[in-house]
């Protein structure tokens, strides 16, 4: 592994390659987890409380909007700041100080801003420490090693919609709140495709990480605007073919507007299947029944519930009670349930 800070946790074993252990010398299972900050973080916090495994979280680096967006503009700093620090926070084993990285500043100059982005932010921006430096130094100083979260390239690039009666729209956070225009409509303005302008590589920590897994799971979240782009640099596609994991795609509980509209379950696994280049072993969605409240406040919004249809014959489904309510009505993976339906799986 290119990363120094790692190697305290590896011994190399024949190849070349190398196998993390835990503090008994046990091998660990290598588990790789695919998506953006949101609904990938919460698999993190579930995962976490699993024994026997270490954990690679992969982030896209197409964040454009809000503190990365400022961060980027003002200092430069890389396009996976806010995603990969929140999954840094999902994995810190302290509790207090994993809020304090989330809270968000209000008002002053940093309003808007929370402390993980202005921390990694500072590193990366700080003459002497490189990015793969930078990423150390944030694993340590929250202590979540030998869990690490790494970006799916370090090279900057721009997420690119393709739209279903032609045009096209630049940076993620446009595409992210493509319905908030107006003019929208999900006939015409449906997305059909993304990509990323320019073509980057995909980080070599990314590439080894799916190429020794044991398990990789594809998290929920925005379809086009999180999962795919964590998935469409060069070289992804290569090291999930020439993996040998188990591959376990995670499904959305509810649509999104202006992504997802009128999607089903096939659709999400089809998309996700098509960039990955191999075929999931295991397709995990919630089979809790969400309050009649919550459903109408997202109905409200124009989201759904994902349906299954034939995906409901497909040997692969495998349905678990995954949902939490919060208090406001908002539906979210609830980690203790994770846990229990991932160690289910990992066991098997």
């Amino acid at each position: 592994m290119p990363a120094p800070y790692w190697k305290e946790h590896y011994v190399v074993i024949e190849g070349g390659m190398v196998a993390a252990r835990n503090t008994k010398g046990d091998p660990m299972k290598n588990v790789v987890t695919i998506g953006g900050g949101g609904g990938h973080a919460q698999i993190l916090k579930g995962l976490r409380r699993l024994e026997g495994v270490r954990i690679t979280g992969i982030c896209p680096g197409t964040d454009s909007g809000g503190s990365t967006g400022v961060l980027m503009h003002d200092y430069g700093s890389p396009g996976y700041v806010g995603d990969l620090t929140r999954c840094v926070a999902a994995l810190c084993p302290d509790e207090k100080l994993a809020a304090a990285l989330v809270r968000r500043f209000k008002g002053g100059c940093l309003h808007g801003h929370s402390l993980k982005n202005v921390l990694l932010a500072g590193l990366v921006g700080t003459e002497g420490i490189t990015p793969h430096e930078a990423l150390g130094i944030t694993h340590r100083m929250c202590g979540i090693l030998p869990h690490c979260v790494v970006p799916a390239s370090m090279e900057e690039t721009e997420l690119c919609a393709t739209l279903k009666f032609g045009g096209k729209i630049a940076e993620e956070t446009h595409i992210d709140r493509l319905a908030e225009n107006p003019l929208w409509s999900a006939d015409t303005h449906a997305i059909t495709s993304v990509f990323l302008r320019p073509a980057v590589r995909a980080s070599r920590e990314a590439q080894d990480a799916i190429r020794r897994a044991d398990t990789i799971i594809v998290c929920p979240g925005d379809l086009y605007s999180s999962i795919i782009p964590a998935l469409l640099p060069r070289g992804i596609t290569h090291a999930f073919r020439r993996s040998k994991a188990r591959v376990i795609v995670m499904l959305n509980i509810m649509t999104k507007q202006g992504e997802t509209d009128d999607y089903c379950a096939e659709d999400f696994v089809r998309e996700i299947e098509k960039r990955m280049g191999v075929r999931a072993a295991v397709i995990l969605h919630n089979s809790a029944p969400i309050p009649r409240a919550a459903m109408l406040r997202y109905r409200a919004e124009r989201k759904v519930e994902l349906a299954t249809k034939t995906l409901r014959r497909d040997p692969r489904l495998m349905r678990w009670p995954l949902l939490r309510v919060t208090p406001e009505g908002y539906l979210y993976h609830d980690p203790a349930a994770v846990a229990e339906a991932l160690g289910k799986i990992l066991a098997l």
